[in-house]
């Protein structure tokens, strides 16, 4: 007859043994899982799929909205409740295809378009930078990423702190995130 200390290893290895069969049985049953992978597209999207864009300026509602892919600035922009009253639809092409990501400025009558220079070079529009030493907030709103904070923050450091000598004064200031002004720099000047 075996000892108890020999019949308590044998019984430990029988067991040890089954444990190791059975995350054997588990691995090769979860290896064969039919399940596809996650896969993360950054490419655009799927034509005729929902998109989205940004309207400010000269709108009812200004914000972003969904639409769809190839609707036009007008669809958005009616969208949006309409044009303000004061909305000068004579500086913007109205009839361009959206685009997912597109920011779309409405400029009021007398106000230079503004936005992002591939979206107001597709609406047939040059962009004409604003001038940070002159523009009023609301015209500081309208660049894309700037908003009412951001825009009331760079009036406040041209009255407390005198005029900028360069664009990235605003950057040296403080006043917005560099990946900010590397979306507004190419449509912002400090000169006439």
């Amino acid at each position: 007859m075996a000892s108890s200390p020999d019949r308590f290893l044998k019984m430990a290895v029988v067991v040890l043994a089954a444990l190791l069969a059975a995350a054997i049985v588990v691995l090769v049953l979860d290896r064969r899982d039919d399940r596809q992978p996650l896969e993360i597209s950054f490419g655009e999207p799927t034509p005729g799929g929902p998109i989205q864009v940004h309207i400010t300026g000269a709108v009812a509602q200004p914000g972003v909205y969904e639409m769809a892919d190839g609707d036009r600035v007008v669809d958005v922009l009616y969208e949006a409740g309409g044009p303000a009253p004061d909305a000068d639809l004579e500086a913007i092409n109205l009839a361009v295809r959206l685009h997912d990501e597109d920011p779309i400025f409405v400029p009021r009558l007398g106000q230079a378009a503004s936005g992002s220079t591939s979206s107001v070079a597709a609406m047939g529009i040059a962009p004409t930078p604003i001038n940070i030493n002159t523009a009023t907030a609301a015209e500081l709103d309208a660049l894309p990423g700037i908003g009412e904070a951001y825009s009331r923050r760079i009036v406040d450091s041209r009255t407390s702190n005198g005029p900028y000598t360069s664009a990235d004064d605003l950057l040296t200031r403080r006043l917005v995130p560099r990946a900010t002004y590397e979306r507004i720099r190419e449509l912002i000047t400090v000169g006439p």
